[in-house]
């Protein structure tokens, strides 16, 4: 299949406007979600939390999280289309060097201002390893936690580390055809099952945080990116709700849990094919700075002042900032050549 600029755009828009409020809500009202796990209390909660007058945020919270499959999913099918192209020729040292290089210039300078604040304005604990392990992109690969050499904080940073996981992982298995592809996904698929229900927590936290909890989503990129079929506009509406049912299902039922990532790349990739909404489009081309911008400005924003009696109100303060600075440092770093203004260059909708 193959994706236009605008739809890579509006699936990357949905996956950050989705994970930007789930990393708010979840801390400003409490409500905790099945990231890869499943507790069967949390899952009450949420189910509850439906029939109340806060169900939106229930849902925003607890199904929040899955833009981040949506992202993984992109990376694979981007790189796939890109170094699978005779334009493209693949020099190992000069790819590694170019992703390396773009992951420190987007982490770096906004980590290194979330640090001050954190240790210097707000004087919580970090450490000199734990900031060291952030630059490096290795915090995944330790233990961390509270009681642990490590503070994974601010706690949406692991993605740097895990997606340089993929960026290595792609250089041996890019050449992979797609029957290949398939059999490595349904490995994935088979490791998602063997966490859920053979792995401790400390054990699901860490694949949670690594590749080896992600590489689905991302197989399943490199698959679409290679493959030339495509979905019959007549059978659109069907695949679409039987999609919607499967993730559904998935968040609440442990057996089928591990379904939600096929279950949500199927849905939105049919959303992206039919919506058309620019806004979506702009927020897609910024996402890598909001991604990095919105810990900051959550940073700020529970240690300055932090209500949950008017949750609408204190999310759209949340997200004014987020959405400006996200925008400003954007164009610095466009301005600077460090990312491509115009967005991803993928090919148009087959």
């Amino acid at each position: 299949m193959n994706m236009s600029k605008e739809q890579g755009n509006f699936l990357k828009g949905l996956a950050i406007s989705m994970i930007m409020v789930h990393n708010f809500v979840y801390q400003l009202l409490g409500i905790h979600c099945n990231e890869m796990s499943f507790n069967q209390q949390l899952t009450e909660n949420f189910c509850n939390g439906l029939f109340s007058s806060q169900s939106i945020w229930y849902i925003l919270s607890y199904a929040g999280w899955i833009g981040v499959p949506l992202f993984f999913f992109l990376s694979g099918y981007g790189l796939t289309k890109k170094y699978n192209s005779t334009s493209h020729p693949f020099d190992t040292i000069s790819y590694l060097k170019k992703h390396v290089v773009k992951l420190l210039k987007l982490l770096v300078p906004i980590y290194a201002l979330y640090v001050f604040f954190d240790s210097f304005i707000f004087h919580n604990p970090n450490n000199l390893k734990s900031v060291l392990a952030h630059v490096t992109f290795t915090i995944n690969l330790f233990h961390y936690g509270e009681q642990g050499t490590f503070h994974l904080r601010p706690e949406v940073y692991w993605f740097f580390g895990a997606i340089l996981q993929f960026y290595i992982l792609f250089i041996f298995i890019r050449k992979f055809n797609i029957k290949m592809l398939c059999v490595l996904a349904l490995a994935f698929l088979g490791i998602h099952y063997s966490i859920l229900y053979f792995a401790s927590q400390d054990t699901m936290d860490w694949c949670r945080h690594n590749f080896i909890g992600w590489g689905l989503p991302f197989v399943l990129g490199m698959i679409a990116a290679k493959s030339t079929w495509s979905l019959p506009k007549r059978w659109t509406l069907v695949m679409g709700l039987l999609s919607l049912v499967l993730l559904s299902a998935s968040l609440v039922v442990k057996p089928l849990s591990p379904l939600v990532d096929p279950s949500t790349i199927t849905l939105f990739l049919i959303i992206s094919n039919k919506c058309e909404a620019k806004w979506i489009y702009w927020i897609g081309a910024i996402s890598a700075s909001i991604f990095v911008i919105h810990p900051f400005i959550r940073l700020l924003y529970f240690n300055t002042f932090c209500s949950s009696n008017h949750p609408l109100l204190m999310t759209i303060i949340y997200i004014i900032p987020v959405i400006l600075l996200s925008w400003l440092h954007h164009e610095v770093l466009a301005k600077c050549k460090w990312t491509n203004k115009s967005g991803p260059k993928v090919r148009s909708i087959s």
